[in-house]
């Protein structure tokens, strides 16, 4: 698909790398504090965060967007729904380690501290303009990527630093966007605040030479002879099935990648992202959504676009959704596209 005009990216390295478990609370409800004047916030149990824990008593919290009304949070059970920052907001990333969101809209980038009791958007970034995309780096080394990446006409680079930078890149054709940072002091008193123990993993398709690699019939999806990625899979997560890669389909600028559930026990194959039916062969029909599935720290609960699922179980839909992240981490599977 083609990228949208308006884009907010946060970036993490290393991700697909890292394993996944659930979140442990900090101890006694606090970390330790940093010395010195400008110390970063730490968690605290009269935190929105913890609030929002509390309130869904037990129930993981994922959090979404819906551009017209803003970013939500849920719990995976329904009895939790509250609204985080009213809209309308055009993108939103949330780094769940830092605990905050980064929002934006009417041409800002805003930060919102969920370390606060009643967290408020901070400007850090004015004047941005329509297009191209904003990338913040973190000041623990992360590049934490939006979902849905194609083309871009320019880049918003913000260094989350000691001094904190912005860097505009890219924007080649007519008047480029002349943004201002300025959040800087939010950004310098924040620079030592402390992550939370917890990890928000990849496992991605499609995974080139990677084991297990299950044969698929040449009627389905659009797999090239000699594509060593098709037939690769990657757990989804605790259901004790598999996301199979079954092909692409290209456009002009993007490609649009095609999965197949697969159940190991029985070699039966379903449509993601929830099968209603399963079958012993490979069919067009099957080809569903490559993700991005966004798991709970469990891996029992995912959401994907407008629906919210429970492994093995059933499907809801949340009109408009684009989920962000769970609050606690989780696990990412699957593509962007």
């Amino acid at each position: 698909m083609r990228r949208p005009p308006l884009r907010l990216a946060l970036a993490a390295t290393a991700l697909a790398a890292c394993s996944y478990a659930r979140a442990a609370p900090p101890d006694g409800g606090r970390a330790p504090t940093p010395a010195g004047p400008a110390a970063a916030s730490s968690p605290s149990s009269s935190s929105y965060a913890d609030g929002l824990r509390t309130a869904a008593a037990g129930s993981p919290v994922l959090l979404y967007l819906v551009n017209a009304t803003g970013v939500q949070a849920r719990s995976a059970d329904g009895k939790l729904r509250r609204t985080i920052v009213a809209g309308p907001v055009q993108e939103a990333v949330y780094d769940a380690p830092l605990e905050v969101l980064w929002i934006r809209r009417e041409g800002r980038a805003e930060i919102v501290d969920l370390r606060k009791p009643k967290p408020k958007p901070v400007p850090i970034v004015t004047d941005m303009g329509d297009l191209g995309e904003v990338t913040v780096h973190t000041s623990d080394n992360r590049v934490l990527q939006s979902p849905g990446v194609c083309v871009v006409p320019g880049t918003i680079d913000v260094k989350w630093a000691d001094p904190p930078s912005l860097k505009v890149r890219g924007f080649d054709e007519g008047e480029p966007p002349t943004p201002q940072l300025v959040g800087a002091d939010w950004l310098t008193k924040e620079l030592t605040r402390p992550a939370r123990p917890i990890k928000v993993a990849r496992a991605d398709l499609p995974a080139f030479g990677s084991e297990p690699v299950v044969k698929l019939p040449k009627g389905v999806g659009k797999c090239g002879k000699g594509e060593s990625e098709c037939g690769t899979a990657v757990p989804f997560g605790a259901s004790g099935w598999q996301l199979v890669f079954a092909g692409e389909d290209r456009d002009e600028d993007c490609r649009h990648y095609r999965c197949l559930l697969r159940d190991p026990a029985t070699g039966k194959l379903g449509k993601p992202p929830l099968p209603s039916k399963w079958s012993d062969d490979a069919k067009p029909a099957l080809i569903g959504e490559c993700g991005l599935y966004r798991f709970d720290p469990s891996g029992k609960w995912y959401a994907i676009g407008p629906k919210l699922c429970a492994a093995g179980g059933a499907c809801q839909t949340v009109k408009e959704m684009n989920p962000l992240g769970w609050l606690d981490g989780g696990q990412d599977v699957g593509t962007n596209g």
